[in-house]
């Protein structure tokens, strides 16, 4: 990709890479649920989702520390400065409006009504052996 790469292609290589990621982020549950017992699933999902999230903090650090190189090696010193202009004003926003949404969401927490568990047990017998047990009695 370079600067005459059209916005419909770069859409496209996106789809296609998002679209990767996707799979892969399936395929590794499933592999991690079908690789261990019923009563280690848990686990295994909680180990993925662990390893997950730093891995994708990491890759993000990696990958913009890369982006910023290439810009500050690239741009002129007005253009830079622009350029970094718009970029911390977009991320305040992006931060304001995050904290927003988190001020919402914490709030509706607050409201949730707490239902207790149900417990565990065998499961409940079919209607008809119900029917059939009371009248034979």
């Amino acid at each position: 990709m370079d600067t005459g790469t059209s916005r419909l292609l770069t859409g496209l290589y996106m789809v296609l890479v998002g679209i990767g990621l996707g799979f892969t982020m399936q395929k590794s549950g499933t592999i991690a649920q079908n690789s261990v017992s019923m009563r280690d699933m848990g686990a295994a999902m909680s180990s993925v989702n662990l390893f997950r999230t730093p891995g994708g903090s990491l890759g993000v650090a990696v990958f913009g520390s890369l982006f910023t190189r290439a810009i500050q090696s690239m741009l002129p010193a007005a253009a830079k400065e622009a350029y970094l202009t718009a970029a911390s004003t977009g991320t305040s926003h992006i931060f304001l409006t995050a904290a927003i949404l988190s001020a919402v969401a914490f709030l509706a927490a607050l409201f949730v009504i707490e239902v207790p568990l149900k417990k565990a047990g065998p499961p409940p017998a079919p209607a008809s052996t119900l029917t059939s047990a009371t009248t034979a009695s």
